[in-house]
């Protein structure tokens, strides 16, 4: 069993199809860091919400929990996610043709552009709730944390399930809430708006949490943790003049807005965040140490590791593998042109979920050393 008291936390953010990539980043550290969950405190939204549920149910050994997540990443489908066959999405496609000038005959619009009942089919399969609360009860497992968006107030809410753990919190547009964390949380963190449906808990409806997630490092700095470890669903390089864009004068879609505001959801939030964090950081390194116990605020360590490539190039390699009524769907919203970014979330198909799996793992293989280091299992 980890000693809890290193309060390391696993910040896993959202991202769709994109999720892939944090299971090859965890794989090739499990290999290395074999034995219990080197993270006392795991946390996510979204995607992110499944990948840390599953790490979770596993805390008493990591290299299981990655093997459980890579064997249900590579074998996914998007028929598994949502439903794709060609009957379903075309009747999907017209009832939303003919909801607005039919609304006044009693004609309704879908809830969401895809039905993503497969996925609680799936999760209900894989996601083990009562196993996560034995791993708390054993001490493998300090904290375990989801975040979804609530449609009635507009608040970002983080369930958390823990012992030893602080008491529910409140700041402006985000709190914390106690809960025994089971498939309908992680549903409601992972409903992308407007594409999956909205979940409802207790008498709200909640969907994903990235939405309104503008802390998304503050659940795990809640829990108790002093180091964090990230892993983004971007890579770092600013777009240039050579990027696969579309032409300048073309309107952008709806297909391309939708595609950019996943972006900004679930990435831009992260690294602002990390930034805020560094300038706190800089901040109590300048204080006088009697200052600086007067303060409530700690110093937080973190570490990244994000995608080497462009993700949205390497969905690009892949559109040949989107089921037909998917691609038609997608092409009728304009979200099957360059820069493919509504593809990167939503292409759950083996080889582009197997590219993503590989490029984390080699990405996690060239940090290695620090990645030891940090957990606290380096030399």
């Amino acid at each position: 069993m980890e000693d809890l008291t290193l309060s390391a936390g696993l910040v896993l953010s959202g991202g769709g199809a994109r999720g892939a990539y944090q299971v090859g980043v965890l794989s090739a550290l499990a290999d290395a860091a074999p034995g219990p969950t080197p993270f006392p405190v795991i946390t996510g939204v979204s995607v992110g919400a499944i990948n840390a549920a599953v790490l979770a149910e596993q805390a008493d050994d990591f290299r299981r929990g990655t093997d459980k997540l890579e064997a249900l990443w590579r074998s996914l489908t998007c028929s598994q996610v949502f439903r794709s066959d060609a009957l379903h999405l075309l009747g999907r496609l017209s009832r939303w043709g003919f909801a607005l000038p039919l609304g006044w005959a009693g004609v309704t619009a879908p809830k969401s552009l895809l039905d993503a009942s497969p996925l609680g089919d799936l999760l209900r399969k894989q996601v083990d709730g009562p196993r996560i609360a034995a791993m708390i009860d054993e001490g493998f497992l300090k904290a375990f944390a989801v975040t979804a968006s609530s449609y009635a107030t507009g608040d970002s809410i983080t369930f958390f399930q823990g012992r030893g753990t602080s008491p529910d919190w409140a700041r402006a547009k985000r709190s914390g809430e106690a809960a025994t964390i089971g498939v309908e949380h992680i549903l409601a963190s992972a409903a992308l708006p407007g594409v999956f449906q909205a979940q409802r808990l207790g008498k709200f409806w909640y969907g994903d949490g990235a939405l309104r997630q503008t802390a998304p490092l503050s659940p795990a700095i809640r829990l108790g943790c002093d180091r964090l470890f990230l892993i983004a669903a971007r890579d770092g390089t600013p777009d240039t003049e050579d990027d696969p864009v579309p032409e300048a004068e073309e309107y952008p879609s709806i297909g391309v807005l939708g595609g950019q505001l996943l972006d900004i959801v679930f990435n831009d939030n992260l690294d602002a965040d990390r930034e805020r964090l560094g300038r706190i950081n800089a901040t109590l390194e300048a204080m006088i140490p009697e200052r600086r116990a007067m303060t409530r605020l700690k110093a937080i360590d973190t570490l990244m590791v994000r995608p080497s490539e462009d993700v949205r190039f390497v969905a690009g390699d892949h559109l040949d593998e989107i089921p037909p009524a998917v691609k038609f769907v997608l092409g009728a919203i304009g979200g099957m042109q360059a820069p493919y970014v509504l593809p990167s979330y939503l292409t759950f198909e083996k080889g582009y979920i197997s590219a993503l799996i590989d490029m984390g793992r080699r990405d996690a293989e060239a940090q290695m050393p620090e990645l030891l280091r940090f957990i606290g299992r380096g030399g």
